[in-house]
């Protein structure tokens, strides 16, 4: 089964006083990247949520979105600065008996007093929080994988086409390669003969040899079956249920170092073309993977 590591997944719940929403992203990624951005309430799941992506996802920038609102604030007590209170009455007192007027302070005056009402907050319930974030991560996570499952079950369909037209052309650059020696015999005795009108007189020895050797320097058929078998490792790669990105860009790399091989090491001109061919074949394959988990 192929995965994508394009995908997206979101998830929100409200309970008792918070209101938690959760976006999970990945992009492409040679290796598993998680990047978490959160509330400063729960700053203590961070390590919590990497490592529940690192259980569930291979590779790929991950980036973990936690919105979090606190409906209302915990309060526990309120009580009032004595200090601060006490010392702005009997500044109060101190004006009055200097200025011999009355001033009236209210409640509501006091209240204005920066730092005179003291409010605690009760602390967050740090367990019922994990256990949600974790759910709605476990939703987002399964929506992700969901989406990453469709468009790797695309490109799977899109690979298998070209892997294909690849065997095809492989088959016809075998058949190829089984006449190119003969050709190359059948093409030096003609030219011998352009040269030499009595055949009897040409060292036939020395003719066969030289082909022999032509034949060992052009012998495609060793990186033509290693090919072949490179296709069969990458279609049976697919299959698996395992990540597979990096293990096929590896193979792409060795069938494209046969392929430039087979170009090199044959004079005919029409394998060279299809070399060409399967050069451009594969490098659409190739990036394709790159897309691979």
């Amino acid at each position: 089964m192929i995965y994508s590591m394009t995908g997206f997944g979101r998830a929100t719940r409200e309970v008792d006083n918070y209101s938690i929403s959760v976006e999970v992203k990945t992009v492409n990624n040679k290796y598993l990247d998680v990047q978490v951005k959160n509330p400063h309430f729960l700053n203590f799941l961070e390590e919590d949520i990497k490592k529940f992506c690192r259980q569930n996802l291979g590779r790929g920038r991950v980036d973990v979105y936690i919105r979090g609102i606190k409906k209302e604030k915990n309060i526990s007590n309120l009580s009032f600065d004595e200090g601060l209170v006490l010392n702005y009455l009997d500044a109060v007192k101190r004006l009055e008996g200097r200025t011999e007027q009355k001033f009236e302070v209210s409640l509501n005056e006091i209240l204005q007093l920066e730092g005179a009402l003291i409010i605690e907050e009760g602390e967050d319930d740090d367990e019922t929080l994990k256990k949600l974030v974790l759910q709605l991560m476990k939703e987002a996570l399964e929506s992700l994988i969901n989406m990453r499952r469709i468009e790797g079950n695309n490109i799977s369909s899109i690979i298998i086409e070209q892997l294909n037209e690849i065997s095809s052309i492989v088959e016809n650059i075998s058949k190829l390669a089984s006449s190119s020696q003969e050709e190359y015999k059948e093409n030096l005795l003609y030219k011998l003969k352009d040269i030499s009108r009595d055949i009897s007189k040409l060292d036939m020895d020395r003719i066969y040899l030289e082909v022999a050797l032509y034949g060992e320097r052009s012998d495609i058929t060793e990186e033509i079956v290693r090919l072949k078998s490179h296709i069969d490792q990458f279609s049976n790669t697919l299959k698996s249920d395992c990540p597979m990105g990096r293990k096929l860009d590896f193979i792409i790399q060795e069938m494209n170092r046969e392929v430039n091989t087979i170009s090199s090491k044959s004079p005919n001109k029409i394998i060279v073309q299809h070399c060409i061919d399967l050069k451009t074949i594969i490098e659409k394959i190739r990036e394709q993977v790159q897309n691979i988990e």
